[in-house]
């Protein structure tokens, strides 16, 4: 299942990979510096239809 991160600061999209990692401030997206993000998986279907 795919996954990826959108950063909730700016709205770029990166895979887990992309975002650098900082001891103290966490992940960062490397586009805008952000921190807060929001992870999408593609095809996730929680109440598939019958």
């Amino acid at each position: 299942m795919p996954v990826h991160l959108e950063c909730d600061v700016c709205g770029a999209a990166h895979t887990i990979p992309e975002r650098p990692f900082d001891p103290e401030t966490g992940t960062g997206c490397p586009e805008c510096g952000g921190n807060p993000y929001t992870v999408v998986r593609a095809g996730l279907a929680w109440h598939p239809a019958p």
